[in-house]
């Protein structure tokens, strides 16, 4: 069983959370977004941490609620 972490291209990346590329680097150039690894000048990113990044920044229907219930 291979368990070396896989690391994705920023398309690659783009693609699986289903942004643009270019949404990335801008995330990336304002220091938000998901980790991200430099090999060089190369931008790549763990898949592991790619998926665990967008599990913690999922947002439930119960929590725009709340959210909307404070405004009001």
């Amino acid at each position: 069983m291979n368990t070396a972490p896989r690391y994705l291209s920023t398309e690659r990346a783009a693609q699986l959370l289903g942004v643009a590329p270019a949404t990335l680097l801008k995330w990336r150039s304002r220091r938000r977004g998901p980790p991200f690894v430099k090999l060089g000048r190369r931008v790549v990113y763990n898949e592991g941490a790619l998926r665990a990044w967008a599990d913690a920044h999922a947002v439930t229907p119960s929590m725009i609620g709340l959210a909307n219930a404070r405004r009001l």
